[in-house]
């Protein structure tokens, strides 16, 4: 058992201790902010119909395209991805910021215009998804995977 005066000693030695690091403060605030991640934002589900239905890809001869649509409760983005490059439109038709994410972090970003579409070059083969605000509207899509094309 400590006496009240090794406590009080051990209390003095921890608070002579070095400050905490910036860095890790600046770690900890952002994780805390996540905290909420899921009240401020809207996830739009790949639709299941047009995977039932096996009409996810369409072939058009030497050109794969992949047509894919995304749905939530205020929100739908359709892209079509193909060797030119990714375009989609925000339903309903809105101006907005659109950001192509990968695992990596965030690739590009454009605007949608006033209906609602917008365009990315090619995106990489590997996971993605789009990160959507819309006024103070905050959506994301599910992760696809983009397959290599075949050549």
């Amino acid at each position: 058992m400590w006496s009240d005066e090794e406590l009080l000693c051990e209390l003095r030695a921890a608070l002579g201790e070095s400050p905490v690091d910036e860095t890790a403060i600046s770690a900890a605030q952002a994780a805390f902010t996540w905290r909420t991640v899921d009240a401020e934002l809207e996830v739009l589900g790949l639709e299941d119909s047009l995977l039932n239905a096996g009409a996810l890809v369409r072939d058009s001869g030497a050109e794969s395209r992949h047509m894919l649509t995304f749905h939530g409760e205020r929100m739908s983005v359709e892209i079509e991805i193909d060797d030119a490059g990714m375009v989609g439109q925000l339903t309903p038709a809105e101006a907005g910021q659109v950001t192509l994410v990968t695992p990596a972090g965030p690739q590009a970003t454009t605007q949608a215009d006033e209906v609602g579409c917008f365009a990315f070059p090619p995106p990489a083969p590997g996971p993605l998804r789009l990160d959507c605000r819309v006024g103070s509207e905050h959506f994301v899509t599910e992760w696809v995977t983009v397959r290599p094309q075949a050549g």
